[in-house]
């Protein structure tokens, strides 16, 4: 029997701290495809939708993909964009029922998405969809690590399988693993319900690094043994660190097993999870330094060989968790000290890169870069370079994060300051890929310092090529020690 399944992507992190809303464009310049456009573009990437390729040829499925969707993090998502995108779901939704070739779902989301109007976008969609989809038809769904995971979610899915990676590059092999559950499903061999459970904690799991060996790969080792135990019909077990810069009361770390009919035991085996949650939850891998530490260890090392660039990762104005990019405490410091030859990637400063546009490669200019949008995480700075190169910001990710996927940082310059090449874009992106820099016509191994915007996903590119990584808290949105004005810290209640 050809079963009929529909697969879409819509995925966003929202900060709802941020000031910049996150609009449809946003969407259309990272990833926004539609219907035949979707599987010649992603299915050979990293994303799910290589996943979904390998269990269609496998399975023998007819596959409809109405929606790719995914935007950089920023703030909420405007109403009338989620509107659109749940729109074009939920209406391929009706017309393969209608044509009676809907047999089950498959949806890639974030999990922690907020729109103007709803704090818990994912939750809404699949309500929505659950209005549309009658509850013979399985829904399985995809997280992010970061999700914070509401019971609306659990309502209206009926399988859960997030990423076991961080940085997040097994997006394909956790689509592979839902749609193995998705097929079992439509075939009737297993009935899957969702148990939700949390420990009250906004922070754990060491925000869900797999980098080092912490309280999230202690746990995933337990999910491995609770999934091989078949006990209470667990057929996955899904562990999610959370999203802090949300106000979701769900915000933080959670645990879902996807199970194979209702047993007792089911409670005691996810309270296992939540109180392993709950006992490492003060537990960071990260040793977070200030810029000027930063530089000091940078100098320290480079007074000895080193194999390798130093890579600094600006860790608190991460595009990546919906920071704006163009805080500029580190920057500062890199410009003010003797580090040798650095590449810093990169600045969010469209305004800079239409004042710079017009100047020959070779000239130099004077202008005030970065700090514009919130200057409390640094103010512009004003200062002197060379223009050395312009580009349109495309490429294709090398991997293992963003491989084979177009990257668009809009049009970007090569300014450079002194010794620092400093890369000014016109797009808020995360530096997670080597072509960021090497599109540039920069070799970032043949450098002494390289800074990137991200929080932990540059790992996965840049640590084979590292000497050394230091990891910097600039104070700026995203920081882990400075909470933006009505952000939540840390919660905790009475042990679980």
């Amino acid at each position: 029997m050809t079963f009929h399944v529909l697969a879409a992507m819509f995925g966003h992190e929202t900060n709802v701290f941020s000031r910049i809303p996150t609009t449809r464009r946003n969407f259309e310049d990272s990833i926004f495809l539609r219907d035949d456009a979707v599987l010649p573009r992603l299915g050979a990437t990293s994303t799910e939708f290589s996943g979904l390729a390998e269990a269609a040829a496998e399975f023998g499925w007819s596959v409809r993909t109405p929606l790719a969707a995914w935007a950089t993090p920023g703030g909420r998502v405007e109403e009338d964009t989620f509107d659109t995108c749940a729109g074009i779901i939920a209406d391929a939704c009706r017309d393969a029922l209608a044509r009676g070739q809907l047999d089950g779902i498959l949806l890639f989301l974030h999990g922690a998405m907020s729109t103007t109007g709803h704090d818990d976008a994912e939750g809404r969609l699949l309500t929505r969809l659950r209005e549309v989809v009658p509850a013979g038809v399985p829904i399985a769904v995809t997280l992010d690590l970061h999700a914070n995971v509401t019971p609306e979610m659990c309502r209206g899915a009926d399988i859960l399988c997030a990423y076991r990676t961080y940085p997040h590059i097994d997006q394909a092999e956790t689509a592979r693993r839902a749609a193995g559950l998705l097929h079992r499903a439509m075939r009737r061999e297993i009935s899957p319900r969702l148990m939700l459970a949390r420990a009250p904690t906004l922070t754990g799991l060491d925000d869900g690094r797999t980098t080092a060996e912490g309280p999230m790969t202690a746990a995933l080792r337990m999910a491995d043994a609770a999934e091989a135990s078949g006990d209470g019909g667990v057929l996955c077990v899904s562990l999610q660190a959370g999203f802090i810069h949300s106000v979701l009361p769900e915000a933080g770390p959670s645990v879902v097993l996807t199970c194979d009919g209702e047993q007792p035991d089911q409670a005691a085996i996810a309270d296992r999870f939540v109180r392993h949650i709950w006992d490492t939850r003060a537990y960071n891998s990260c040793t977070f330094l200030s810029p000027q530490e930063a530089m000091e260890r940078v100098a320290a090392r480079r007074a000895a060989p080193i194999d390798g660039p130093i890579v600094v990762a600006d860790y608190s104005d991460n595009p990546g968790g919906g920071a704006y990019g163009d805080a500029t405490r580190l920057l500062e410091a890199v410009l003010a000290a003797d580090i040798g030859r650095c590449a810093y990637g990169t600045l969010y400063d469209p305004e800079a890169v239409r004042t710079l546009w017009p100047v020959p490669e070779g000239e130099t200019a004077t202008l005030a870069i970065g700090g514009k949008i919130d200057p409390a995480f640094g103010p512009p700075l004003t200062v002197t370079g060379t223009v050395v190169r312009k580009t349109d910001g495309t490429f294709v990710g090398g991997g293992p994060r963003w491989k084979g996927v177009r990257m668009n940082f809009g049009d970007t310059v090569v300014f450079r300051v002194g010794a620092v090449d400093i890369l000014i874009c016109s797009k808020r992106v995360q530096c997670t890929e080597i072509e960021t820099f090497t599109h540039a016509g920069i070799a970032p191994a043949a450098l002494d310092v390289v800074v990137v915007k991200s929080m932990q996903h540059f790992r996965a590119a840049f640590a084979p090529l590292a000497s050394e990584i230091l990891v910097v808290d600039a104070g700026a949105l995203c920081s882990e020690t400075r909470r933006p004005p009505g952000a939540p810290g840390t919660v905790e209640a009475a042990r679980p």
